[in-house]
């Protein structure tokens, strides 16, 4: 029996086989040939993912976690809202001098009621932290501040006392045993406040030199928030003493403070 003859496959049978092969599924055989084990590492880019193609599945819970969190000092003045970080948003003794920029926290920038004991650290604050009038009774819880956060000195009667000013007193000749009142209008501390002298505790001092020292000033509370300051001549009916002595107008300080 004669041999076949073998013969090459035409153009025609090969593009037929290929289009056979192609029909029987052999893109999906390819593909579940590539895997990650497959892919060489840093080889896909952005240039090779679709925009918007994937979803949070497909990230790790570590760049999930890296994508929820704020980056470090990401967040400043400009993105809180005036009054935003009250007590509950710090953790105890969080803020230091080192935190905050001289004059940096204003009467606008706290929230009432925001700052105790419990969120400074010790002698975090200092004068250079504050802004002018930036702390108020309103600004301060109660028992927030004790003695250990005063500067000594750093207090003056304004900042205790209920009322406090000056008058200028012109007493005038005082004979022996004499006493004068002379009635003034309180000045409140703080313009505007509804003070009331009546249970206060009132001091006045004479400042001007020559004030004569036989002569004692004290001073009380009256009606309607004002101050009686009272200078009397105590004796003055011993032979040897002067029938008059005359006090020169005189400037006298004076502060009331309030009792518990």
């Amino acid at each position: 029996m004669p041999l076949l003859a073998r013969r090459r496959p035409s153009a025609a049978m090969v593009v037929a086989s290929l289009a056979l092969f192609i029909a029987l599924g052999g893109p999906a055989t390819a593909a579940h040939l590539i895997d990650g084990a497959t892919i060489k590492g840093n080889s896909i880019t952005t240039k090779q993912v679709r925009n918007r193609t994937l979803g949070v599945q497909d990230l790790s819970k570590s760049a999930v976690k890296a994508l929820q969190t704020s980056p470090s000092l990401s967040v400043g003045a400009k993105q809180l809202r005036d009054g935003a970080v009250g007590t509950k948003a710090l953790a105890d003794r969080a803020v230091d001098a080192t935190k905050i920029a001289p004059g940096a926290v204003g009467n606008s920038h706290l929230a009432s009621k925001a700052v105790d004991g419990g969120k400074l650290a010790d002698g975090a604050v200092g004068n250079a932290q504050l802004g002018t009038d930036a702390v108020t009774s309103a600004k301060v819880a109660d028992g927030a501040i004790g003695a250990g956060a005063i500067a000594d000195g750093g207090l003056q009667t304004r900042d205790i006392g209920d009322f406090y000013g000056s008058v200028s007193v012109p007493f005038g000749d005082f004979t022996a045993n004499q006493c004068k009142v002379v009635t003034i209008n309180a000045q409140a501390s703080v313009p505007g406040q509804s003070n009331s002298i009546a249970d206060d505790i009132v001091a006045a001092s004479p400042t001007t030199s020559g004030w004569p020292d036989p002569i004692i000033v004290t001073a009380n509370p009256g009606a309607n928030n004002t101050i009686r300051i009272i200078a009397c001549r105590l004796g003055g009916d011993a032979p040897t003493d002067p029938p008059v002595i005359s006090a020169p107008t005189t400037t006298f300080y004076y502060v009331a403070f309030d009792t518990p």
